[in-house]
C-alpha cells in the first residue's frame, strides 16, 4: 500500500569460505568449555554459529577431524602462551626458562581443563604421519611446546640426547601434576598450591630464588 514502507528482511552476513573454518572451532571450544566433549559435533556446532548443519564439511569430514583441530587449536595457543613467557623474561635461559614454560603449562591446563583432556586424547605418537596425513595439523601443533622446552634444556650446551631426555623428564613432570590437578585427585598441604607443588618438586635442580 502507497505510504507504508515494507519491511526488509535483511540477510544474515554469511561466513566467508575462508573464516568459516576459524569460526566453527572457536564455537567447538565454547561448546567443549561449557558443557564438555560430548556435547561436540559438527551439527551442534553449526547451529551454535548459524550455519547450515551441512556447512561444517566443507571442511572436517566428520567429527573425528573437527576434535583434532580443536586440540590442534590448543596445542598452539600453548605454545604461543610459552612464547610470551620468554618474552617478558628474555634472560632466562636453561633450567628457569623451562621452569617457567612449566608453570604456564600447569596454568593453562587447569584453566581449560576439557580442552587439555582432548589435546591429550588426540595424539598417537605411534602413527606414523605424512605430508598428505590428515593427522599432520595436530602433529604439528602438539610438538610446539615440547620443542619450546627442548630449546630451552638444549641452551644449557648439552648433547642432543641429553636435552631431549630432560625434555621428556619436565614434560612428564608438569603434564601429571596438570592431569592429577584437574581430576582432583591433588590433595595438598595446607597453604600450597599447584604452582608452589611444582616449585618444591623442581626446586633441587633449578635455582629459583
Amino acid at each position: 500500500m502507497a505510504g507504508k514502507k515494507q519491511k526488509e528482511n535483511k540477510p544474515q552476513t554469511p561466513y566467508h569460505h575462508g573464516d568459516l573454518r576459524p569460526a566453527l572451532i572457536a564455537a567447538a571450544r565454547g561448546l567443549l568449555l561449557n558443557q564438555g566433549t560430548d556435547a561436540l559435533s559438527l551439527r551442534s556446532i553449526a547451529s551454535a554459529i548459524g550455519v547450515t548443519h551441512m556447512a561444517p564439511y566443507a571442511h572436517f569430514k566428520g567429527k573425528q577431524e573437527l576434535l583434532q583441530a580443536v586440540a590442534a587449536s590448543g596445542y598452539d595457543e600453548l605454545a604461543t602462551n610459552m612464547l610470551k613467557v620468554q618474552k617478558i623474561q628474555p634472560k632466562a635461559r636453561g633450567r628457569i626458562l623451562a621452569y617457567s614454560y612449566g608453570v604456564e603449562y600447569i596454568q593453562f591446563a587447569i584453566a581449560n581443563p576439557n580442552l587439555y583432556r582432548l589435546m591429550m586424547n588426540q595424539i598417537d605418537l605411534e602413527k606414523k604421519i605424512s605430508l598428505e596425513s590428515p593427522d599432520r595439523e595436530i602433529w604439528v601443533s602438539s610438538q610446539r611446546p615440547f620443542r619450546l622446552l627442548y630449546a630451552a634444556f638444549a641452551n644449557e650446551r648439552v648433547s642432543k640426547n641429553l636435552a631431549h631426555a630432560r625434555a621428556l623428564g619436565a614434560w612428564a613432570t608438569v603434564h601429571g601434576i596438570a592431569s592429577l590437578a584437574i581430576e582432583g585427585h591433588l590433595v595438598l598441604p595446607e597453604g600450597m598450591d599447584v604452582i608452589q607443588l611444582f616449585k618444591t618438586t623442581v626446586s633441587s635442580s633449578v635455582e629459583l630464588g
